[in-house]
């Protein structure tokens, strides 16, 4: 194969990546926009939150057919690694997917670790492909996307109103791009709620936050150019941070919103702090982005508590996705 890492300030082999993956997309999921080039590079060069991984093209002549793409966490995880596989819509069936899992499989194996995980969207012949190549589905994740235009606002504002109530002790911040300095560790703490989040049957850790983490993750978000609101819930005026909820709009997808995270430490649950968060960042997109009309998240099927926050919020299902693993 002719493999080759994509270097991200190789501007033509960028280009030729993020067609091919507009290409898959406009196949596979054409329900979700293009991915802006700022964006892509950006990943490239800080990953989610300071951990780039690989990608690596799979070229044909002077065309990308594929390519694969190699996450390893020296965090957490260290027994792991994530893969991704894609192939152009033209070129399938033809042993590309094959060959680039085998040779996921050898440098996984090489890096030290003895897992692989990936994803592929349910019910697909990507997940019949994961099946046939010995990988067990561990976890089902549902993608939902609300509608700004078609919400029934009356109904988030009586919801609001009765969430307030519940956490008449607790106020809200905003906060925009970074975090203040003073706040930086107890945000950290915070963002580590969300290991309660259901994981269904994956073998995977905890994630460790702590503030060198967050301040790589509004790197990455900067260099991309997105526009973060950050809502945080803490206890009256000054004390423990409660919950908070992440909305990112990049600007070059102005009518679409982005659900980072949202997460309230287990000590604060039970004051309806998920559905004041959710909603009052509505109110908020309204003044500070008000020609967004889409927002996206994801949630693990079984995670039914904040699904029925979010459905209550008008989010509907726009699709499924398995996430699955093997041993190498």
């Amino acid at each position: 194969m002719d493999l080759q890492r994509l270097d991200p300030r190789d501007d033509a082999a960028v280009d030729a990546s993020i067609a091919l993956d507009d290409a898959v997309r406009a196949v596979d999921e054409p329900w979700n926009p293009s991915w802006p080039r700022r964006s892509y590079v950006a990943h490239l060069t800080h990953g989610w939150d300071g951990e780039p991984g690989e990608k690596w093209l799979l070229w044909e002549a002077d065309r990308v057919i594929g390519h694969l793409s190699l996450h390893l966490s020296y965090r957490e995880n260290l027994h792991r690694a994530g893969v991704g596989i894609v192939v152009h819509p033209d070129e399938r069936r033809k042993g590309h997917g094959t060959r680039l899992l085998d040779e996921a499989l050898e440098r996984v194996r090489k890096a030290g670790r003895r897992l692989v995980g990936t994803g592929t969207l349910a019910d697909s012949g990507h997940a019949e492909f994961a099946r046939t190549m010995g990988f067990k589905k561990v976890l089902v994740e549902v993608h939902r996307r609300q509608d700004l235009q078609a919400v029934d606002h009356e109904r988030v504002a009586e919801l609001r109103e009765k969430a307030r109530e519940a956490a008449r002790d607790y106020t809200l911040l905003r906060v925009t791009e970074a975090i203040p300095d003073d706040l930086l560790d107890a945000v950290a703490e915070l963002t580590g709620a969300i290991n309660d989040a259901p994981t269904g049957d994956m073998e995977v850790d905890d994630d460790v936050f702590d503030g060198a983490r967050i301040r790589a993750f509004e790197a990455g978000r900067a260099a991309e150019g997105v526009h973060m609101y950050r809502l945080i819930a803490r206890l009256g005026t000054d004390g423990p941070l409660a919950g908070h909820t992440i909305v990112g709009v990049h600007p070059d997808l102005p009518e679409w919103g982005g659900q980072y995270d949202t997460a309230v430490a287990r000590a604060h649950r039970g004051h309806r702090l998920g559905m004041l968060l959710k909603a009052e960042m509505m109110a908020w997109l309204a003044e500070a982005e008000p020609q967004v009309r889409w927002v996206d998240t994801w949630n693990a099927e079984s995670n039914s508590h904040m699904i029925g926050v979010n459905e209550a919020l008008g989010y509907r299902i726009a699709a499924r996705y398995d996430s699955w693993e093997r041993d190498v």
